[in-house]
């Protein structure tokens, strides 16, 4: 739907409101023509709570590279368009028989489980940039791997994004053992320090009640610093 989307931009009613997305990208496009803040999707705290008291590798992390989600040999849909611009058909192909890599098309309730005895989590956009992998990868200290040109990730004046994840552009997805095996020989540990460091897990969360630092804070604060003029309301998409 993203195609009607663009052609139907904002709506008239929310062009006087900040709207508050996860859908975040640094090119001109007619979902963002408003003011708006980029969000984390919502994790449950509890959630990720729960799964790092029941994982039982006591830290050690016995996965080198980890994606559970959409995967299509042929992924042209009915609009003629590819899913994820072909980068999770890519990545299939190139590395599903690869035993670094425990790739999965399948649902599984119990993946946050595999997030956490993972070293590097694959994050490749889908029909938009972002996807909840990004957040809970970081919430369960899984280094990030963006895959998803031009994204523009949340509360990038808090969460110092370059130094807890890998950006890899689409058009280098073929490469991502080498890049990856790279990183695994020389800065892995500094990054898996900077991933567990408390303030950026906790900007990330939605805590109830709210906690100093924590996403929601983090959303008023970024409220709070857009110049004050008259707006209809906030809307949250």
């Amino acid at each position: 739907m993203e195609d009607v989307a663009m052609a139907n931009g904002i709506p008239e009613f929310l062009k006087n409101s900040i709207i508050l997305q996860t859908f975040g990208v640094k090119y001109k496009h007619p979902c963002q023509e408003v003011q708006n803040v980029v969000i984390p999707p919502y994790i449950s705290p509890e959630n990720i709570q729960s799964t790092l008291r029941k994982s039982p590798i006591n830290g050690q992390r016995d996965i080198f590279a980890f994606f559970r989600g959409k995967m299509e040999i042929h992924p042209k849909n009915i609009s003629g368009r590819f899913y994820s611009k072909r980068v999770r058909t890519d990545i299939l192909r190139k590395y599903g028989n690869d035993r670094r890599f425990y790739l999965k098309k399948h649902r599984f309730g119990g993946y946050q489980l595999e997030i956490v005895r993972s070293v590097f989590c694959l994050c490749p956009l889908g029909w938009a940039p972002w996807s909840p992998r990004l957040v809970e990868s970081v919430a369960l200290g899984c280094v990030p791997v963006i895959i998803a040109d031009g994204i523009r990730l949340p509360f990038s004046s808090v969460v110092r994004w370059p130094e807890i994840s890998l950006t890899v552009s689409e058009k280098d997805v073929g490469k991502v053992g080498e890049i990856l095996e790279h990183v695994a020989r020389t800065n892995l540990s500094i990054i898996q320090r900077n991933l567990w460091a408390p303030e950026t897990k906790r900007a990330l969360l939605y805590n109830v009640p709210m906690e100093e630092g924590d996403a929601t804070w983090q959303v008023l604060s970024a409220l709070s610093s857009i110049p004050s003029r008259s707006h209809q309301g906030v809307s949250s998409e």
